[in-house]
């Protein structure tokens, strides 16, 4: 489908015909072509100005913001720069501003590998093995189609690149194929592969290297002619060398204070699970694919909207690198990205052929929320408030003694996604946090021992039970399934109870040394040969918490030491939300 673009048809009519620009045929002729461009170029004039009041805070001029664009029935609309590209030469944001989109670039690389498979170079239901022998040999094969969906088990790249002490901002060199080896040298993973979904920037990591493989040319050449030069994106591109020229590049930027800002630069050349530059106006050329289709593919739109399926046959909201939901009774599609200081959402609504894109380049902003505010401006007529869960059955909740539900309070801690819930009374009712009490959630019982919270599901519930194997409280939201144990969150109250953890820890999947040594009365964690930073008593990074005696939040992972028999210290795990736990054994 061609959309009509005025200003195309003033170039033409001016080829064509040789006009005189002195001529006032000319300009009537240029003045109403103008107006139909004004006309596509915004929505009404209310709209725009509400839109325009929804980003003034980055209209001052000294700082970062976004670049907006709003696509409608094949033609973007509304495009606008909010804020600054550069804060050192006050260059302003437009649609033609050139961002790193972070993980949103996944659904480029989903694309590629349904290019493979309508070409029959690829079947997504085998094992990766298959096409990368040298991928490592789990208990269970894991398939392309676990690691489009997220239901692999892989563990984190960005996680264990952290693990192993990379700069926390991740201004430091890398490429794909670090990212490979560190997922080869992998010996266990999160969870069996299709059991359940937990997000893996490393599984697209390795999508990236599979296409290669298959199609005997790097990912950037394959997208550019496949995907890129097809559509006419012509400034969108997979970067492989962070240090070319691009122009019109965006800077991303760190909030510091007072609104001032630092600089994020990115020194690392990784794709697949990110990777990608592009602009506003070639997004709107992407977004139009999933209405008039990719070159090479059939049904593309249906297929990257397929959604995941677990092993248990449960359907996921993620699709391949697209998340399908439905908000405010319309289906809504949506992947955003984060990385330096970069933070971007494109999110579309089908059924309304409408998109938004937004590409922020300051950290903390929050595009999709944002979006969704727009959404609710712009689309006011269409999105209409409509409860997503059904009421709970259950006409009064169950009544259980202010005495009995005692016994229910207290820290839980999942040891699968390493945070920790508070479960407190208040009001002679029970209510979960995870360590604000001013924002608990209420605890509706619905048996003795069994509580769900209103607004959810009927199946999603909280179960008590007596401590077996630690497991103190099962919880099931959406169909995924946690087990958490209590623990007692008081911190370590002098060194000596720190004493049994000096010394040197050894990862062998991470070729990783933690090194915890007692100076001066001060315990200090060194990573490799990173420089020490103190953990105890008052940690030099405001990030280290002390959950209890036995564990501690590092800024970017939680350790939990381990014991021997004897209870000697014999070694240490730490994990994330997105990584179960890496073990390290203690060297004597």
């Amino acid at each position: 489908m061609h959309c009509f673009n005025p200003m195309e048809a003033v170039g033409l009519v001016f080829q064509k015909f040789q006009f005189n620009i002195m001529n006032p045929y000319f300009f009537l002729l240029f003045l109403c072509l103008l107006s139909l461009q004004t006309m596509a170029q915004a929505p009404s004039t209310l709209s725009a100005q509400e839109i325009d009041r929804l980003f003034e805070q980055y209209t001052s001029g000294n700082s970062p913001g976004y670049a907006l664009g709003i696509v409608e029935n094949g033609a973007l609309i509304y495009s606008k720069g909010y804020g600054m590209a550069n804060l050192d030469y006050d260059i302003p944001l437009t649609d033609t501003s050139a961002f790193y989109i972070g993980s949103m670039a996944k659904q480029f690389t989903a694309a590629a590998l349904l290019i493979l498979e309508s070409s029959g170079k690829i079947d997504f239901s085998k094992p990766v093995r298959h096409y990368l022998p040298d991928f490592p040999e789990f208990e269970k094969e894991i398939t392309i189609e676990h690691l489009l969906h997220h239901t692999s088990g892989i563990r984190e790249t960005n996680s264990l690149q952290l693990f192993q002490g990379i700069d926390a901002q991740f201004e430091q060199p890398f490429d794909t194929d670090d990212l490979y080896q560190l997922i080869i040298d992998q010996k266990s993973l999160n969870f069996q592969p299709g059991e359940e979904f937990r997000y893996s920037s490393g599984g697209y990591a390795v999508l990236a290297k599979l296409i290669e493989s298959i199609s005997k040319q790097p990912l950037r050449n394959f997208m550019e002619t496949h995907i890129f030069q097809p559509l006419g994106m012509r400034h969108t591109f997979v970067c492989d060398n962070h240090n070319e020229i691009i122009k019109n590049r965006v800077v991303s930027y760190w909030p510091v204070n007072n609104g001032t800002y630092e600089r994020r630069s990115q020194v690392f050349d990784a794709y697949g699970d990110g990777g990608i530059i592009t602009t506003v106006k070639d997004l709107a050329k992407w977004d139009q694919a999933f209405y008039s289709g990719l070159p090479g593919i059939k049904d593309f739109a249906s297929k990257m909207y397929q959604k995941g399926r677990l092993n248990n046959g449960q359907e996921i909201e993620y699709a391949r690198a697209l998340q399908v939901r439905t908000y405010k009774g319309h289906q809504m599609v949506t992947h955003n990205g984060g990385m330096l200081g970069f933070r971007v959402d494109m999110v579309r609504f089908p059924g309304l052929n409408t998109s938004f894109i937004l590409l922020g380049n300051s950290a903390y902003l929050d595009p999709t929320g944002t979006i969704l505010k727009l959404a609710d401006i712009y689309l006011a007529k269409d999105l209409k408030y409509t409860h997503p869960t059904p009421e709970l059955a259950l006409e009064a909740p169950y009544s259980i003694p202010s005495k009995a539900l005692a016994a229910f309070t207290g820290h839980y801690w999942t040891d699968e996604m390493n945070y920790f819930r508070n479960i407190s009374i208040r009001n002679d009712s029970l209510f979960l946090d995870s360590g604000n009490p001013d924002y608990g959630l209420y605890l509706y019982p619905i048996s003795p021992n069994i509580f769900t919270i209103p607004g959810y599901y009927i199946d999603n519930h909280l179960h008590f039970q007596p401590a077996v194997d630690e497991k103190a409280l099962i919880a099931n939201f959406g169909g995924t399934r946690r087990t958490f144990r209590k623990f007692d969150p008081a911190p370590p109250e002098n060194l000596d109870e720190l004493k049994a953890y000096a010394g040197h820890y050894y990862s062998a999947e991470l070729l990783t040394n933690y090194l915890l040594v007692i100076k001066a009365e001060k315990l200090f964690l060194q990573i490799n040969h990173n420089k020490p930073f103190q953990i105890y008593p008052v940690p030099s990074d405001r990030n280290v918490v002390w959950n209890g005696k036995k564990m501690v939040w590092i800024g970017f992972g939680e350790i939990k030491f381990t014991f021997d028999d004897k209870g000697k210290t014999n070694g240490l795990i730490i994990g994330d939300g997105r990584v179960s736990g890496v073990k390290f054994e203690k060297r004597p």
